[in-house]
């Protein structure tokens, strides 16, 4: 038994594997395999020298391929500069609306457009009664303009609409030459005036009549629409029983207010004031 246990004790060292995991030696059985592979190693050949020599480092080219769209569109191409989103499609029977591109605000801002003369507020004659007039004649002197009408007359509304909303017109009587006094020729309640007090008369048994301050401005000619020319006296000019339009009574306006009246005829002074106006 001892002499078994001596031979296996000298046989197990022979093939027993390193611990740290190095090859074992070649076998001395085949040392023509050894020494060839020896010298393919010291004496390469051609194709070995190549293998062994390391190739040159080539520049990495990187290709980003653009991710395929999920609407199932062709892949856009590596030299498009920017990925597009893709468009939703509109749904059937949806209006399109259109793209609204932001205008440019200029430089320079242009100058907001003046009113033309027909866009201009309309002036409006300041009519007063005869009591404000005369009370405002006691401190200010000034000649009064006085327009006598009906409500029956015709051509009283049409001076009212047109004569009297004139620009020109209204603006010299709201100036400082007159006091504009609106009368009608049928009211019914006594006016003192210049130290007189004066009344309604009545024709007939109905009730339409006349006011005696307007018979005595009028000289008893009751037509209508008249206008009266009153000085600073409170003494009549004269008045001018017609219908006047906005150029015509303009210039009589200025012919009594400027006292053109003492020293020029009307006709003279008509047609010079018509020339200076064009």
């Amino acid at each position: 038994m001892l002499c078994v246990f001596a031979l296996l004790a000298t046989m197990l060292p022979a093939q027993t594997t390193p611990r740290n995991g190095a090859q074992a030696a070649p076998s001395s059985r085949n040392p023509a395999s050894n020494t060839t592979k020896t010298r393919t190693a010291l004496n390469p050949t051609t194709s070995s020298r190549t293998s062994l020599q390391p190739a040159p480092a080539k520049p990495r080219t990187v290709t980003t391929t653009p991710a395929r769209p999920e609407s199932g569109t062709e892949n856009a191409t590596a030299t498009s500069r920017t990925a597009q989103p893709a468009k939703p499609a509109p749904a059937a029977g949806a209006k399109t609306v259109p793209t609204i591109t932001p205008k440019t605000v200029p430089a320079t801002m242009p100058e907001p457009q003046r009113l033309k003369q027909e866009e201009k507020p309309a002036v409006r004659v300041q009519w007063l009664s005869v009591e404000e007039a005369l009370e405002k004649s006691k401190t200010d002197k000034r000649k009064i303009f006085i327009y006598v009408y009906t409500e029956w007359c015709g051509y009283c509304k049409l001076m009212d609409e047109s004569t009297f909303t004139d620009p020109a017109v209204a603006e010299y009587l709201n100036g400082d030459n007159y006091y504009a006094v609106k009368f009608n020729a049928e009211q019914q309640e006594d006016i003192v005036f210049n130290n007189r007090t004066y009344h309604f008369r009545r024709n007939g048994s109905g009730g339409y009549g006349y006011h005696e301050l307007a018979a005595e401005w009028l000289n008893n000619s009751l037509k209508f629409p008249t206008v009266v020319f009153l000085d600073e006296s409170l003494e009549v000019i004269q008045p001018i029983s017609s219908y006047l339009k906005g150029p015509k009574l303009e210039a009589i306006l200025h012919y009594y207010g400027t006292n053109s009246h003492k020293t020029t005829p009307w006709e003279t002074y008509e047609r010079r004031f018509n020339g200076n106006q064009r």
